[in-house]
């Protein structure tokens, strides 16, 4: 389900892949330490792409994020948010 650019964008050393399947990627931030699913959505009706979060891979649970409308806006975020955590810890 994601192309190989997709897969290239969660690969290219800012994140590690956690676990990879045809509906989603698990990634792990470097700089934050945060997890990510960025989730093809099957509906389709919908905003194709959701993006859940949490603050590190020993929280037990995700949350809902974003909704957004495909793989390089999620990454986008993604990193957005990680400038936006970095900031407030410095």
């Amino acid at each position: 389900m994601f192309t190989k650019k997709e897969k290239r964008l969660m690969g290219e050393g800012y994140f590690t892949i956690i676990r990879e399947t045809e509906w989603y990627i698990e990634i792990l931030s470097k700089n934050t330490k945060h997890c990510w699913i960025i989730c093809k959505n099957l509906n389709g009706r919908d905003w194709p792409v959701i993006i859940y979060h949490k603050h590190g891979q020993k929280t037990k649970y995700y949350h809902k994020h974003w909704k957004t409308w495909n793989v390089l806006k999620a990454v986008e975020s993604i990193k957005q948010h990680d400038t936006y955590v970095l900031n407030m810890a410095g």
